[in-house]
């Protein structure tokens, strides 16, 4: 999936198109939590000494590529037993957030990878900068088209606005499920995400967004000129969100021009991005109008067997969109 405002956007319109109801309600309630699950796993990779580690340390990338479907049933099961209503509904607003983001890149991040020409063999710095700047044109794109707006005109970080009480609920709540899912201890591994990375984490994406806004195009000319210097290719410079499209038709791939899925060869399409984008927003609506009935009677929520919500998310890398193993 692209970008943090691609995101954002898919997140506001999955939530505007549901019925009046429980889920709409708590959403409303609690929207600072929705929007920042709305962004997923992407916030640890604002995290500079989580996306150093090059293994299952990296919490971000380990994220995107492993127990996709574990992570909601653990967070399901543990949203069953907080005790405390506003808690519990604190924790689905997010957890809803977090699963239009899931769908968004599962189902649109092949597009992003197979335009690029990425290979998961030997991943390069040159097709990551790509991606960057994919990601970045697809959102100034749609931000103008839904928000009538340039990114210079857009405030990233105020769309992610928690209080303190906020912040220290989901900063304890999402730790504990990326433990249980992903960093079980074992003679194996020590490893574990405490609440403080997790603050940490938020603290770091509100920062990044602001520095990475540069509506003159004055900071994106100045580091790719820095990099040129050291480096065959542009990769921060890439990342440096600006007004302008160079070619939004190539973008989109509105031509429907043949891609394929760089995991998986025999998967060749000529889909758009826009056509993306629909079918993820049409799975955000099945997605949501069974969560809607499973919490329909959240006093009893510990005891909902939500069998019908994990099958229908299904169990799909964040990055190739193929089921996982």
């Amino acid at each position: 999936m692209p970008g943090f405002t691609t995101h954002y956007i898919l997140g506001v319109k999955a939530y505007n198109d549901l019925a009046p109801g429980r889920l709409k309600f708590i959403i409303a309630k609690y929207r600072w939590l929705y929007q920042l699950g709305v962004q997923g796993p992407d916030m640890f990779f604002y995290n500079v000494p989580t996306v150093r580690h090059k293994d299952y340390r990296n919490i971000g990338s380990y994220m995107h590529e492993a127990h996709s479907n574990d992570f909601f049933a653990n967070a399901l099961d543990e949203i069953g037993r907080i005790g405390s209503r506003q808690k519990t509904e604190q924790a689905l607003s997010y957890i809803a957030g977090f699963m239009t983001h899931y769908i968004g890149d599962y189902i649109c991040h092949p597009f992003v990878y197979g335009r690029i020409r990425h290979n998961p063999a030997a991943p390069s710095n040159y097709t990551h900068g790509l991606h960057a700047k994919l990601e970045n044109d697809i959102d100034a794109i749609f931000l103008k088209k839904y928000k009538k707006k340039k990114p210079s005109e857009f405030n990233q970080a105020a769309t992610i606005c928690l209080n303190g009480f906020e912040t220290q609920f989901i900063s304890d709540f999402l730790s504990k499920i990326i433990n249980i899912t992903f960093y079980p201890l074992s003679y194996k591994n020590n490893f574990q995400v405490t609440p403080g990375i997790i603050h940490r984490s938020i603290s770091a994406m509100r920062f990044g967004c602001k520095t990475l806004a540069d509506p003159t195009g004055k900071k994106k000319y100045g580091i790719a000129k820095l990099e040129n210097i050291f480096l065959k290719s542009p990769i921060a410079a890439h990342k440096i969100v600006v007004d302008y499209v160079e070619d939004y038709r190539q973008s989109l791939n509105l031509d429907h021009e043949v891609w394929i899925n760089p995991w998986d060869k025999s998967l060749a399409s000529t889909q758009s991005f826009p056509e993306l984008f629909n079918l993820s927003l049409k799975k955000c609506h099945d997605i949501f109008y069974i969560l809607n009935e499973d919490i329909k009677n959240i006093d009893e929520i510990k005891n909902h067997d939500f069998h019908k919500l994990l099958k229908e998310l299904g169990n799909y890398s964040y990055h190739s969109g193929l089921e996982l193993k």
